[in-house]
């Protein structure tokens, strides 16, 4: 399978942003509805490797762990809390990383990155780091085997 390649047009342009930076939820890329248990499977996933994702997040990892906390308070109730000051490339690191199929199915992943993106947004608008185009080992599995 080759490589997928811009014609840079406005309209490749717009689109290549929805998908790097949502919003999500329009993109129509499934063609079945959404399960009421898209969040509950996000929150899941996120939880069972919590300490792993803390870890390995370029940030500080006590920043990373409330900012977290903020975003699936956000995803799971709406409810908005301030997340720690920087924490925001933190929350587009793991934004950026998140894997459909491997890590979630396709909506919780879209419900996760909205989460994540909304609750950066109220830090500031700085990225995380880009993920290298030479290879896609911008996240070691090893990590987050389930023994």
């Amino acid at each position: 399978m080759g490589g997928c390649y811009s014609n840079e047009t406005p309209e490749a342009i717009a689109a290549q942003t929805q998908v790097d930076q949502g919003p999500w939820a329009k993109i129509p890329d499934v063609n079945y509805d959404e399960p009421d248990t898209s969040r509950q499977e996000a929150l899941f996933r996120v939880l069972k490797h919590r300490n792993n994702i803390v870890r390995v997040n370029p940030t500080d990892n006590g920043a990373f762990d409330g900012a977290l906390r903020c975003a699936l308070t956000w995803m799971m109730t709406g409810e908005t809390s301030q997340p720690p000051a920087g924490s925001e490339v933190g929350l587009r690191y793991l934004r950026d990383r998140i894997n459909v199929p491997r890590d979630m199915s396709i909506y919780a992943g879209k419900r996760l990155r909205q989460a994540l993106e909304n609750t950066a947004s109220l830090v500031g608008d700085h990225q995380g780091p880009p993920i290298s185009m030479r290879d896609r080992y911008d996240q070691n599995p090893v990590e987050f085997s389930v023994l």
